[in-house]
């Protein structure tokens, strides 16, 4: 890049000190050299760019609801809490159902459901020490008068017969093909 005083200078202009100076002080003033024109330049256009960039970002969440948005994840993660308490619910109660299942059963007891029916279940369940409590309120059904024939050993199994005056017979030869010809009305298969 050529100085303003040789360009001068080439065109035939002769200067004196004084002039020199006072020309140069002149350009340095008013005029800019062409690289801070190119940075400057530049600069305007990077923010052209960025603007530009930016506006197509907002384009593309024109006519979004934001303030609905946020509701809506709001609203998902409180339903998320909510079925997880629910979920954390519904494993504690099939863990004291088991628990409870388990107790009636080492006291022998007969009927499970029945016995469930005379506890107190809402107030086991919120016990600090269900396991204790459960035990505790199966003994004193044990030993009360009106409960206690819902403990025990289960009543045995009759094999054979019965006639309705209360005797039990045990069938001879007795299989499900001979049970079914008598229920037909045939006679029975012949033994061989």
């Amino acid at each position: 890049m050529k100085n303003v005083l040789s360009i001068l200078a080439e065109a035939g202009v002769s200067l004196t000190e004084e002039q020199k100076t006072a020309v140069e002080n002149g350009v340095k003033e008013n005029y800019k050299p062409v690289d801070d024109w190119q940075k400057q330049y530049d600069k305007v256009k990077n923010l052209e760019d960025q603007l530009t960039a930016t506006k197509e970002t907002l384009a593309k969440f024109e006519g979004v609801d934001i303030a609905g948005k946020d509701k809506m994840i709001e609203d998902l993660k409180a339903d998320l809490e909510n079925k997880e308490k629910e979920h954390l619910a519904q494993i504690a109660d099939r863990d004291f159902n088991d628990m409870l299942k388990e107790s009636i059963a080492a006291v022998k007891g007969r009927n499970a459901k029945a016995i469930t029916a005379l506890l107190d279940v809402d107030a086991l369940k919120a016990s600090k020490n269900q396991k204790e409590d459960i035990a505790a309120a199966l003994k004193t059904l044990t030993e009360a008068e009106d409960s206690k024939m819902l403990f025990g050993e289960p009543e045995p199994e009759l094999i054979g017969k019965g006639n309705p005056i209360g005797t039990v017979m045990k069938d001879i030869g007795s299989n499900d093909d001979s049970a079914m010809r008598a229920v037909m009305g045939l006679a029975p298969a012949e033994q061989k």
